[in-house]
């Protein structure tokens, strides 16, 4: 197995989360894109996220479709849950973070400062997932092409034209 390399800058990770319509992906989690709000504590799971006085049930489903992925609080939160789960896999609960998020090509023109500013509505957040608090300072937010990660390092070896497949893998993702 590939380790996984970490990556910061003076002391701040920078964690890259794919805001997929399938799944939400970061280096070391994958899980069901959904989240269902609720204003008590969830009976049955302990998969949920505690923020802001709301309960949310983390990937139990998927969302639908949305062509603009800042018009509701559902991206933001499933950010926060990747962001608990790379922390949780690190061993850490708090952090300096500049996310690096994907946004498809089509979009990324139109979309990306918007979508930069509902990433960094909040630079200091303090909340809960899966019963463990996480404090996390967002410094910064950088938003490019989806898929643009998975080739950034390989750019100077590539030579005439090149194809990149985002196909996803439902059966490698958890869902804690």
């Amino acid at each position: 197995m590939t380790k996984i390399r970490d990556y910061n800058m003076n002391g701040t990770i920078i964690l890259g989360v794919d805001a997929g319509y399938g799944n939400y992906k970061a280096a070391r989690c994958c899980f069901p894109t959904s989240v269902n709000r609720s204003d008590q504590p969830p009976i049955f799971t302990r998969n949920f996220l505690e923020y802001e006085g709301g309960y949310y049930t983390i990937g139990e489903g998927h969302k639908d479709f949305v062509a603009e992925k800042s018009m509701d609080d559902d991206n933001y939160i499933l950010t926060l849950a990747a962001i608990a789960k790379d922390l949780n896999a690190r061993g850490l609960s708090t952090a300096k973070l500049h996310l690096a998020v994907g946004l498809p090509l089509k979009w990324v023109q139109t979309q990306r400062d918007s979508f930069r500013e509902y990433m960094m509505q909040n630079r200091h957040v303090d909340y809960k997932y899966a019963g463990r608090r996480y404090v996390v300072d967002i410094v910064d937010c950088t938003v490019m092409p989806q898929c643009y990660a998975a080739v950034a390092e390989s750019l100077p070896d590539f030579k005439g034209m090149h194809m990149v497949a985002d196909i996803g893998k439902d059966n490698e993702c958890d869902s804690t």
